[in-house]
């Protein structure tokens, strides 16, 4: 079958990479849950406009990177199936452009939620008697959302071919 090449079918080519990332991928799995979290509190903290921004970069350079990632290990696995150094420092290089983000991003979501910390329960409880069904179903969605991202999208098989950090073929 000929790939199609037209501007609607690279959304669904990105969908299944990202599909690909989250099921193979454990630490893509953390970083969403992380910025589920992320986006759960800013809406009970009354996140200003400016705030959500900084958020929002962040949780999106840190997924991005991470997607990167997976695209880089899975080049270096296709181009050097036994050990090599520097398919090691690529994939640790790789990684550390995640780590990076994400170190920037906790210094981000502290900046925005640390001055707040002390009014949470009174911010959630607003919220709450606000809209308490839309409380409660937010809540009820993010728990279905980390049970099929945590449950039902890992793929429980062995990893396929590649090598370990430590040169060692599985």
């Amino acid at each position: 079958m000929k790939p199609r090449n037209n501007f609607w079918a690279a959304f669904g080519y990105a969908g299944r990479g990202i599909w690909y990332a989250l099921r193979r991928q454990r630490n893509l799995r953390v970083h969403v849950s992380v910025a589920m979290a992320v986006v759960w509190l800013a809406w009970v903290g009354h996140a200003s406009r400016w705030q959500w921004s900084a958020l929002t970069l962040a949780m999106a350079l840190v997924l991005s990177l991470e997607l990167m990632n997976t695209a880089v290990e899975a080049v270096v696995d296709l181009a050097s199936p036994t050990f090599h150094v520097l398919a090691k420092a690529a994939k640790d290089a790789s990684a550390g452009a995640v780590l990076v983000s994400a170190g920037a991003s906790v210094v981000i979501g502290l900046l925005v939620f640390l001055p707040q910390l002390g009014h949470f329960g009174q911010d959630f409880m607003v919220r709450w008697h606000e809209t308490p069904w839309l409380v409660g179903g937010v809540m009820a969605a993010m728990a279905a959302a980390y049970a099929v991202l945590w449950g039902k999208v890992p793929l429980r098989q062995a990893h396929e071919g590649g090598q370990n950090r430590f040169g060692e073929t599985p």
